[in-house]
């Protein structure tokens, strides 16, 4: 009997996906925590004062911008083939708007939900650059899915 090769082509492709978008997530961590080192904000929403109103850059990266992402491609498998740059400018619209919509009454961006939506622009878009930038042969893939964050959360 021969194994299903359409299904182990799938597992594989959903593989290499997923680790392109941890790659992606690690490299927009690792930039995120070196931008918060260098310029110290006390508006930034992990430079909240109380517990309850902080939330930390992973859960900025892995929580809201990985699943934005996520969402973005699959608009993208369902329209027919874009230049690069409309989809960059459909990830940007998604990111836009739904981090407008998180963050329209949250008290850490105090009533400047643009700020969240510019800022989870700029995510978004480094997302995009990831999703270009780490193919499945290289070796900075698995590098910066695994390795990086890890790096993040212990030393930076």
């Amino acid at each position: 009997m021969k194994p299903d090769y359409s299904f182990i082509h799938a597992r594989l492709k959903s593989g290499k996906y997923t680790m392109n978008k941890l790659a992606s997530a690690g490299l927009t961590l690792l930039m995120l925590m070196l931008l918060s080192r260098v310029l110290p904000l006390p508006e930034m929403p992990w430079g909240a004062r109380s517990d309850e109103l902080s939330m930390s850059p992973e859960m900025w990266v892995y929580s809201y911008a990985m699943l934005i992402s996520i969402a973005s491609d699959a608009i993208l498998a369902m329209l027919p083939p874009l230049s690069r740059l409309k989809q960059a400018a459909l990830y940007a619209a998604a990111a836009y708007t739904a981090y407008y919509c998180l963050f329209i009454r949250t008290p850490e961006f105090d009533g400047y939900p643009e700020l969240a939506a510019v800022a989870g622009v700029c995510t978004l878009l480094v997302f995009f650059t990831g999703k270009r930038l780490f193919s499945s042969d290289s070796l900075f893939t698995p590098l910066f899915a695994l390795v990086v964050p890890l790096i993040c959360l212990f030393c930076l």
